[in-house]
């Protein structure tokens, strides 16, 4: 039987699918990308842990420079991308990226001792070290909208509430153009 371009963009919604769930569940670490108040952009790698409200939270130290701009303007771009190891293609790794609002977790609040007790379970005896240094401070993230990237011409929005790809961006055959 003959390859369809249905069959070709059928296969590239699976493979999203997966990549989307592979990333939730492996979730360790997020390229964090934040600007300045007077728009000096920093990128940054971050310990993360997945909330069952699909924010991201991250536990960040005040020295850092990434930390300071989040606070002051509550924003962020999230990174998740394949490892260079694991690619079929390195210039073509799977990728998502978020854009999302940054709101500072107080401490000892409920959201802040479920989100530390899953850090623990999740990187160990280090975040028990972690949090008794008092410049580190946990950071929600809620994703405001996203893009998923599996391949070359295979973009995807992605629903923040939940990672699911929606609908194909660019202007290929199945694709709708980027607003």
């Amino acid at each position: 039987m003959p390859f369809t371009p249905t069959d070709a963009h059928e296969q590239a919604r699976v493979r999203a699918k997966e990549t989307v769930d592979a990333f939730r569940r492996n979730l360790r670490t997020v390229v964090l990308g934040t600007c300045s108040a007077e728009g000096e952009p920093d990128a940054s790698v971050s310990p993360a842990w997945l909330d069952v409200d699909g924010s991201v939270l991250v536990y960040v130290s005040s020295l850092a420079l990434h930390t300071r701009n989040l606070l002051q303007t509550r924003r962020a771009s999230v990174l998740l991308v394949e490892d260079e190891a694991d690619a079929t293609q390195v210039l073509a790794r799977r990728r998502l990226t978020l854009a999302c609002r940054a709101e500072p977790v107080p401490r000892d609040t409920p959201a802040s001792v479920a989100a530390m007790a899953g850090f623990r379970v999740k990187f160990g005896r280090i975040m028990e070290e972690l949090e008794t240094l008092p410049d580190f401070q946990l950071v929600r993230l809620f994703a405001e909208r996203g893009r998923l990237v599996v391949g070359f011409g295979q973009a995807y929005a992605i629903d923040p509430r939940d990672w699911s790809p929606l609908s194909r961006v660019g202007g290929g055959p199945g694709g709708a153009r980027p607003a």
